[in-house]
């Protein structure tokens, strides 16, 4: 009787292992979210001649560093997918309403890209910029927070004014999968 219980649990322990190990082990995996924000704080000067006309040129960079969030360091070592969820980017302030004549938010960082366009874009306190994977830019997003290294938000456009200032608010809500074996 003990060699028929050991070999059935012999054979049932195979079984598991030959056909549910991966089952298994994704029983183990742990998911969590790993949002991220960052101000982008946009100053277009304004003009001192008059006869130079409009140009409304600005730029500005932010980073990010995956690492603050207490969860992403703890399982750093075993991540095995982030999932991008939304990607925005939403005006907190607006010294007067502008129009984003021409205008690039890019996220990257040495290894990838994320790019979003925007033309003839009105914005006010309140207009959310929707940076969506039309592109597969989430997958590209994706990829820069699997380096786990800082990266970098850049907003760079013209907008149809001079002298105004704005703050967009760049938003990445990810989920990440961990698994400890």
């Amino acid at each position: 009787m003990k060699t028929l219980t050991k070999l059935f649990f012999g054979l049932f322990f195979a079984g598991i292992v030959l056909t549910g190990c991966q089952e298994a082990k994704e029983v183990l995996d742990v998911k969590f979210d790993a949002d991220y924000e960052a101000e982008l704080d946009v100053i277009v000067p304004g003009t001192t001649n008059f006869k130079a006309g409009i140009d409304g040129a600005f730029a500005i960079n932010e980073t990010i560093d995956p690492n603050t969030n207490a969860e992403y360091v703890q399982y750093i070592d075993n991540i095995r997918e982030i999932d991008i969820s939304e990607v925005t980017g939403e005006v907190l302030s607006i010294s007067k309403n502008v129009v984003l004549e021409t205008t690039t938010i890019s996220v990257s960082n040495e290894n990838y890209n994320a790019t979003w366009q925007f033309t003839n874009e009105p914005i006010a306190v309140g207009t959310t910029l929707t940076l969506d994977n039309s592109a597969g830019q989430w997958d590209a997003m994706s990829s820069i927070m699997m380096d786990k290294k800082v990266f970098t938000v850049s907003l760079v456009g013209q907008t149809d004014e001079d002298d105004v200032e704005f703050v967009v608010l760049f938003k990445l809500k990810s989920e990440v999968t961990a698994n400890p074996l």
